[in-house]
């Protein structure tokens, strides 16, 4: 019998093999995404919620991050001044409906997203909110576990 993850790698896009074995993972990837905006990778956003998901997939998630020599790992900030009128109008919409940034209601903490190798661009606050929402800042919530 043949290898059937040959025929996989050469006829389905990853993305497509991820939306087979995984739909709600994939999903939420996409959500991610939309949320936070164009700074943050498919691939970037899928190892969020992998790691969202289970701190234990941290393993996995290590060796699909590819290390960039000038940029070290973690969670860096962008500049609010820098965005473009229409970026900041969304992110002050998404933050007056969520009161927190896409990252920080994800839940993953900064040093787990270090420990990955990740490399994370977080939303600048506009100067009028408490800087405290950022994920850089402020440890999410504990889940209820009862």
């Amino acid at each position: 019998m043949s290898d059937n993850r040959e025929g996989v790698g050469r006829g389905l896009s990853l993305t497509t093999v991820r939306w087979l074995l995984a739909p709600r993972r994939q999903w939420r990837t996409r959500r991610l995404r939309a949320a936070h905006g164009p700074t943050l990778s498919d691939e970037a956003a899928w190892c969020l919620i992998a790691l969202a998901d289970d701190a234990a997939n941290l393993p996995y998630v290590r060796r699909r991050t590819r290390p960039v020599p000038s940029v070290p790992p973690g969670v860096m900030v962008d500049v609010w001044t820098q965005l473009d009128p229409a970026e900041q109008q969304r992110r002050r919409a998404w933050l007056t409906r969520h009161r927190r940034t896409p990252l920080h209601l994800l839940g993953v903490p900064e040093e787990l997203i270090e420990l990955a190798g990740l490399h994370v661009t977080e939303w600048a606050l506009p100067p009028d909110v408490p800087s405290i929402s950022l994920v850089v800042q402020q440890r999410p919530w504990p889940k209820r576990t009862d």
